[in-house]
């Protein structure tokens, strides 16, 4: 995706200020947070996620299938569908903290074959089972900018538009993406048009307030919980892994066909890749080669309390207690 160029201050009010409070202050609450457990649990939330145990983590997946891979059959556990897999390794997006650990190759790789497999996309095992896809994947940071490079010390609106849209793609997929690029336009016009004076000395057409009310990404995140969500979530730096699925005859033949794209995010505040990538594979396990019209929002726990690693979610059944025996009648 390629935004045009934007003002810098137009990206920074329309997003950033409208997130994390830069700008002109709207006057209004800030929402409230009504607990859903008890109040011991909640005081507990409260605290920074780095000093959680057992921190709740904000994911979003959304998979997105093209033409080619709407026409395929659909696949299940009754009718799997084989695959290779392979990944060029972690990428790191943004300004990050240049020291991350994330997790190896063969851990990542094995936690998507766990997640892929619950909607019957299992492992080729040639010349029986030969694979009719390629799963290329990555996985690793996607930070906001905080700095420019050498060249170009400060940094330019297209430089910020950019980051924020690439994020936006991974956390909402490439319609909310194209979504906010639009929203981007709109802000930088009225930006333009609020700082428009009748005469030469005299107050703005539309005041400050008035234009942070009217900006079009605060009315979007105005319309809705999910809407301010996913805006807040492409505003902050997330964690990601992408898995993309490509018919593996058109690889050999040098012409990579998409199938479809799964892509998930989780929030980086407070927490680790290694705290949070397996909870946030296999939590998308579900949406795998499903097409969805809209990104899904998840919140899951990080771990389990004994457990090391998070799991497909299963029913454990209670062992029947075995009933006392009946009391003899006496004589």
């Amino acid at each position: 995706m390629k935004p045009k160029l934007f003002s810098i201050a137009s990206v920074c009010t329309a997003l950033l200020g409208a997130t994390m409070g830069f700008g002109a202050d709207s006057g209004a609450a800030p929402p409230t947070k009504v607990p859903k457990k008890a109040s011991s649990e909640w005081v507990f939330e409260l605290l920074p996620k780095s000093m959680q145990k057992n921190p709740r983590l904000d994911l979003t997946v959304i998979t997105e299938m093209t033409e080619a891979g709407k026409k395929l059959p659909p696949v299940s556990a009754q009718a799997p569908a084989y695959f290779e897999i392979f990944s060029p390794g972690p990428k790191h997006l943004g300004h990050s903290q240049g020291n991350e650990v994330t997790l190896k190759p063969e851990e990542i790789d094995r936690l998507l074959k766990r997640a892929l497999a619950t909607n019957g996309y299992l492992p080729a095992s040639p010349p029986a089972l030969p694979p009719s896809l390629l799963i290329v994947y990555t996985w690793g940071s996607h930070s906001l900018l905080t700095e420019g490079d050498d060249e170009n010390p400060v940094l330019s609106g297209n430089q910020v538009a950019r980051n924020l849209l690439d994020r936006a793609a991974l956390v909402g997929g490439e319609k909310f993406a194209k979504n906010l690029l639009d929203l981007f336009t709109q802000a930088d016009a009225m930006s333009l048009a609020s700082s428009a004076r009748t005469t030469p000395g005299s107050e703005p057409v539309i005041t400050p307030a008035l234009a942070e009310f009217m900006n079009p990404v605060s009315m979007f995140k105005r319309a809705s919980a999910k809407n301010e969500f996913l805006v807040d979530q492409a505003a902050s730096n997330v964690y990601y892994v992408v898995a993309s699925a490509y018919d593996r005859h058109s690889v050999t033949e040098k012409k990579r066909l998409l199938l479809w794209r799964t892509r998930m995010t989780v929030a980086a505040e407070g927490v680790s890749q290694v705290q949070t990538l397996p909870t946030l594979v296999l939590s998308a396990a579900p949406y795998f080669g499903r097409e969805m019209t809209e990104p899904e929002i998840l919140s899951k726990r990080a771990l389990r309390e004994g457990t090391v690693e998070v799991g497909t979610p299963t029913v454990v059944e209670p062992t029947p207690t075995p009933a006392s025996p009946k009391a003899e009648p006496r004589n």
